[in-house]
């Protein structure tokens, strides 16, 4: 790959829409389609930005039935050569730094699997439909909420610990 930069678009056909609605656990996947832009960085690795759009049809978590939910991701991650396993007994996490580039497998980045995951990530944990609301057998009432307020301040999940220092 040259310093310069190359664009890509992806659709996913009809098959591999299924095939991965599947997967993820949606009902259907009515679009997906994806640009890509990749280049070489000075540092050898290689950069992909991308943008996402999909229209999905996810399961109403309170009552089972279909949820349309369009969903559009921008995402950049960064590729690498694979590096050995880091020894986890002395690793250092700071959280403000960037996460490590993803490996290169077998010389390939494989794109689609990539759009795959971010589309995963932005998919609704709990998809509900407008209106939809807890039976009223299984929603908490105010007794219950209090109760469980109340044993909440009596815990006292940590007394003890400071005898274990002496």
């Amino acid at each position: 790959m040259s310093a310069r930069s190359v664009d890509r678009q992806l659709e996913a056909s009809p098959a591999e829409r299924a095939a991965l609605a599947e997967v993820l656990d949606l009902q259907a996947i009515d679009r997906l389609v994806a640009k890509l832009t990749l280049r070489r960085l000075s540092s050898g690795l290689i950069e992909v930005k991308g943008a996402l759009e999909s229209e999905v049809v996810q399961t109403c978590g309170v009552t089972l039935e279909p949820v349309p939910a369009k969903v559009a991701e921008t995402f950049r991650l960064t590729f690498g050569d694979a590096q050995p396993e880091p020894d986890l007994s002395e690793i250092d996490i700071d959280f403000e730094d960037s996460d490590p580039p993803e490996p290169i497998l077998d010389g390939k980045i494989d794109l689609g699997a990539l759009v795959a995951e971010q589309l995963s990530l932005g998919l609704d944990p709990y998809p509900r439909k407008e209106g939809a609301a807890l039976p009223q057998e299984f929603a908490p009432n105010e007794a219950e909420i209090a109760a469980e307020n109340e044993l909440a301040g009596k815990r006292k999940p940590f007394l003890g610990l400071d005898k274990l220092r002496k």
